[in-house]
């Protein structure tokens, strides 16, 4: 028996009985997604990006990474062949503001260019092949993605369960420059010793991490706040 996540919009407009928070009656149509959806994330002009494990939106076939329009229908300009999705589960997007989406997750593969479990894709759903710099010695990340997040300067915080990040050595956390370029390693008191699961940026700089891990010389209780430098 075939099973079919749909993916609801909720409308944050006028006040519902007992503050109950009202379903979209209009947003998409048709089957909804055919596995699970992990992350989403909205654009500046309220497109919606899904990732996760499926193979089809709408019975469009559709991997792992799809686009919607506003009211919830399938974007057919983005990744509209599925060896232009990821050939493996999306576990985190962020949409950087100087535009891209950025894509973590744990696959080998994003839009037929090979690289770890990160990518950035380009607004017309093709692969943003500079990410990282000409200089890198390996695409992506060693280990999976689990977290994203974007700081107020462009800087790119990236968490998950790796060694290396494009060749470097960094532990489950590293920061990027805009472009891509690894920015200066996470301090040794901060070294993480687990998995992250969840970064958030801060206004003045810095990121909390959130996942199972504890300091090299202190616990951290799964949780560290990075100041911004």
């Amino acid at each position: 028996m075939k099973r079919f996540l749909l993916v609801l919009a909720f409308s944050a407009g006028a006040a519902c009985a007992q503050d109950e928070v009202a379903l979209s009656s209009v947003f998409g149509s048709g089957e909804g997604v055919n596995g699970e959806v992990f992350a989403t994330v909205i654009q500046p002009d309220g497109k919606i990006v899904i990732g996760g494990r499926f193979s089809s939106v709408n019975g469009i076939a559709r991997n792992n990474i799809a686009r919607l329009n506003g009211d919830g229908t399938l974007d057919r300009t983005f990744a509209d062949q599925p060896a232009q999705g990821v050939n493996g589960q999306v576990s985190a997007l962020t949409i950087h503001p100087e535009g891209g989406i950025l894509v973590g997750g744990t696959f080998t593969q994003a839009g037929q260019v090979e690289t770890l479990n990160l990518a950035r894709y380009n607004a017309d759903g093709s692969i943003d092949q500079s990410f990282g710099g000409a200089d890198v010695t390996e695409s992506g990340a060693n280990g999976s993605v689990y977290a994203l997040a974007v700081q107020p300067d462009g800087k790119i915080v990236v968490g998950g369960n790796f060694n290396t990040i494009f060749g470097q050595p960094r532990r489950s956390i590293a920061r990027l420059n805009a472009d891509g370029t690894l920015d200066a390693p996470v301090t040794a008191q901060n070294a993480l010793s687990g998995t992250v699961r969840a970064v958030a940026s801060g206004s003045d700089g810095s990121f909390v991490v959130g996942g199972q891990f504890t300091l090299s010389n202190q616990n951290a209780r799964n949780l560290l706040k990075v100041p911004g430098r």
